[in-house]
């Protein structure tokens, strides 16, 4: 007997959740030696994510595969990219200018101020693996477990446990109080764009590409935001029309493709028909033992970490 995915992808995010939170505590200089460390935590960020995805899968049957969405990228689902990349981006900033207001030291310790650093003591060549390993690898991994696997486990649930859920548990994953409202953020976005474009080929790109963003200009915000000046105004006032304008596009495509897949007679992905005598399934799927399982790991290992 199957285990159901409320219960199921919960307890995947746990066994992955656990095996970074072990990770971290390694010494990268004692396992590396003479290799590249780039190359050290790409193979960890592998054997952390992307093989207990693989595994679920393969536990779930060959017929799963057709449920991760990994399909090709249409030309129509390009606008969609675009709009949902200038949310995010956009959306993050906004959170991050309120959240930096809000925790100064907090969020900026929390950012990638690490990772820049070590790009910048480098040559070119070294900051193209860092791009691939903070950026590039992670995002490629983090969309075929969240939007693919964890997403498919949900959505038999109905399109809410599929978005909300799938979001909070990418959120989780990252360990990061302060930055939790960011990452919930762009989980949910990333999620509906999945849905839409019935694939996760478009949230891979705009996930590397947000990562990208992050790793070489989020420092830029903390220096704007820092100097208390008319410039932090005129920033915010930018960032917040952007988001509203990308925000209306992007509802507006994805209503068009969603208004498509009734035309051409086929059940929208993240749809599930219910009857009146059907519980409430986002409030059984927060309440699953799993997900609070998790949710206490995810307080003590942020403690922790």
């Amino acid at each position: 007997m199957k285990v159901k995915g409320i219960h199921a992808a919960p307890a995947l995010i746990t066994v992955v959740a656990a095996m970074m939170c072990a990770a971290e505590y390694l010494d990268i200089s004692k396992i590396t030696g003479d290799v590249s460390p780039y190359l050290t935590l790409a193979i960890l960020q592998i054997i952390c994510i992307g093989l207990p995805a693989v595994f679920f899968c393969l536990l779930r049957g060959n017929e799963y595969r057709a449920k991760l969405g990994i399909r090709l990228m249409k030309a129509k689902h390009i606008t969609l990219s675009v709009y949902s990349l200038i949310f995010i981006v956009s959306g993050t900033m906004a959170l991050s200018l309120l959240m930096y207001s809000l925790f100064p030291e907090a969020f900026a310790a929390s950012g990638m101020d690490s990772k820049n650093t070590a790009i910048t003591q480098y040559t070119t060549g070294d900051s193209i693996y860092a791009a691939v390993t903070f950026a590039i690898l992670p995002a490629i991994l983090e969309e075929l477990l969240f939007r693919g696997v964890v997403r498919a486990e949900y959505s038999k649930y109905g399109g809410a446990a599929a978005v909300i859920l799938s979001a909070t548990l990418f959120a989780l994953l990252h360990f990061s109080p302060v930055r939790f409202p960011l990452y919930l953020f762009t989980g949910i976005i990333l999620a509906l764009t999945a849905g839409a474009a019935d694939s996760i080929m478009p949230t891979v790109i705009i996930h590397v590409l947000n990562n990208l963003f992050v790793l070489y200009f989020e420092k830029y915000i903390y220096k704007i935001a820092g100097k208390h000046s008319g410039g932090i105004i005129l920033l915010t006032f930018i960032v917040v029309l952007v988001m509203l304008i990308s925000a209306i596009l992007f509802f507006s495509k994805a209503e068009k493709l969603y208004w498509e897949f009734s035309v051409e007679n086929k059940p929208a992905p993240l749809v599930k028909r219910v009857t009146v005598a059907d519980p409430p399934l986002l409030v059984q799927a927060f309440l699953s033992p799993t997900l609070l399982i998790l949710c206490a790991f995810w307080a003590v290992a942020s403690f922790l970490l």
